[in-house]
Order: structure tokens, then C-alpha cells, then sequence
């Protein structure tokens, strides 16, 4: 199955879970670059079965710095120890 028939069927499969379809970026876009050239993305971006917010999010994680690129690379990231007690120092500190 080439790049582009397996993200049409990730975006029809998440249509309705922005979630799931970051989670289906994830598996393309990692920190050292993108799995897929900018023809393929832009092509996957005129398709039709992809919703709005799919071809913007798509867009979006292909910028090097953006935001949304970003929060797709930190999914499912391991907590490490001492991150996990400084999210529990915060908490104490706010209550």
C-alpha cells in the first residue's frame, strides 16, 4: 500500500477524532524529519475524502517549528521519573 492509499485510509478511518488522525501524523513525522516529500503531501491535500481540518493539520505539521508539529511529536512520549515529580510538585503547589 503506497504512503498516500494508507493516509486516505487513516483520514477516513479518524474522520471524527482529531486524536487518532495526529496519532496516524505521528507514525510520519518524527523528530528527525518527515517520511514523505512536500509533492505528497500537497497532492494528499487536494484529495477530497480528507476533511478541512485534516488538510489544515496536515499543512500545519509539514512546517518545521509550528505548534501542532510539535504536540504530534511529544504523543505518547515516556514520562521519565523526574519529569512525573515535577508535574506532582506543581500540582502540590497549586492547592
Amino acid at each position: 500500500m503506497s504512503w498516500s492509499k494508507y493516509m486516505v485510509m487513516a483520514a477516513q478511518h479518524s474522520k471524527n477524532n482529531a486524536q487518532h488522525w495526529f496519532r496516524y501524523l505521528r507514525k510520519d513525522i518524527t523528530k528527525c524529519g518527515i517520511t514523505f516529500t512536500k509533492e505528497e503531501m500537497e497532492s494528499l491535500c487536494k484529495n477530497e475524502l480528507l476533511t478541512p481540518f485534516q488538510r489544515v493539520s496536515l499543512k500545519v505539521a509539514f512546517e518545521d517549528n509550528s505548534l501542532t508539529r510539535q504536540y504530534i511529536i511529544g504523543l505518547n512520549r515516556k514520562v521519565t521519573p523526574s519529569k512525573l515529580a515535577e508535574v506532582r510538585a506543581k500540582c502540590e503547589n497549586t492547592d
